[in-house]
């Protein structure tokens, strides 16, 4: 049996319907706030009879910080897939941040030794991976650099994967994944997916940067067939595509027939954006549209290689038009619904 943590999100929600569609039973640790209709939304995206796979979920409630509940979700479990995580740029949370990603992988992966996992999947981010200091390309060599340019968030699911590779030297059986910006339909509300609702409702402003892009299925895809393969104590950078930010708004504005952004955001405006983001947030404790580091990364280009990992299992990226195509199509399907 399977468990999945961060089943309503994005990742975990593609990774439910593929796991189900294969055969595999499936336990998937929940809060009991959970918003499920977030999974529905994305189990819609595969057609109407792939909903049908929804009720064989086992959900559990309990809590990554809650080391009873997450005892009972592993029993007789012999696969995780570790796609839970919080994601927030307001310096307010930046406890709890930290305290949900690093503590709550630490306590996955000390359960999961203690109770014989076979194999654990984690899903990283190419936030704990270093940064491109003279525009070369980023890979699996790439290493992290402390300071004051990286995100809480980033720190985060860096000292999170220090806890997944420390787990690996006491004898866990582990894989890593590293996924650029994902896309893919999800909570059109949060996170990558807001971009074509942001989009759709007309933005004015792109940025002079950009970064990798990979599709969600693409993600899922490689967890799955790694975890099926003998590879183990690896981690892999998952990049489809290096686009600059407005080559990717212009083809989500292209594909959704919106006027596409034209006013370039310079430095100056950036940085006034991140300063009025910063008071609002002290003043209302508002999520910040825009922090510092994420107007420092707009403006810069950084390039990944999502190569490395065709060296070890039988892998192809999606089309990254394919990606945004079926992306905003299902958009345009299910705009109105409220999640």
């Amino acid at each position: 049996m399977i468990l999945v943590t961060g089943g309503t999100g994005l990742v975990g929600g593609h990774l439910l319907y593929k796991l189900l569609k294969a055969g595999e039973r499936v336990r998937v640790l929940k809060r009991p706030s959970s918003n499920l209709n977030k999974t529905k939304h994305i189990f819609g995206f595969y057609g109407a009879d792939a909903l049908s796979y929804f009720d064989l979920i086992e959900w559990v409630d309990g809590d990554l910080l809650d080391y009873d509940s997450l005892r009972e979700s592993l029993k007789n479990i012999e696969v995780v897939y570790h796609t839970g995580a919080m994601v927030s740029f307001n310096p307010k949370m930046r406890h709890e941040l930290m305290r949900t990603n690093e503590e709550g992988t630490a306590n996955l992966v000390n359960l999961s030794l203690e109770m014989g996992i076979k194999k654990f999947c984690f899903v990283s981010s190419i936030a704990s991976l270093g940064n491109s200091k003279n525009g070369e390309v980023i890979d699996e060599f790439s290493y992290w650099q402390g300071g004051k340019d990286h995100s809480v968030y980033s720190l985060s699911k860096f000292k999170s994967e220090m806890e997944v590779w420390r787990a690996t030297k006491e004898g866990l059986n582990a894989v890593i994944v590293n996924p650029s910006v994902i896309i893919g339909p999800g909570d059109w509300s949060q996170g990558s997916p807001r971009t074509i609702q942001t989009i759709a409702k007309g933005m004015k402003f792109y940025t002079t940067g950009g970064t990798g892009f990979v599709d969600v299925r693409d993600v899922v895809t490689a967890m799955v067939t790694l975890v099926k393969s003998d590879v183990q104590n690896e981690r892999f950078i998952l990049n489809g595509a290096n686009l600059t930010y407005q080559d990717l708004f212009n083809r989500i504005a292209d594909g959704l027939g919106v006027k596409r952004p034209s006013i370039r955001a310079k430095k100056i405006l950036v940085n006034l954006g991140w300063r009025f983001e910063k008071l609002k947030n002290k003043i209302t404790g508002s999520e910040p549209m825009i922090t510092k580091e994420s107007a420092r990364t707009s403006l810069k280009r950084t390039q990944y290689s999502g190569e490395a990992i065709k060296e070890h299992i039988q892998f192809n990226y999606t089309p990254f038009n394919t990606t945004i195509t079926e992306s905003v199509n299902y958009y345009k399907e299910t705009s109105e619904v409220c999640l």
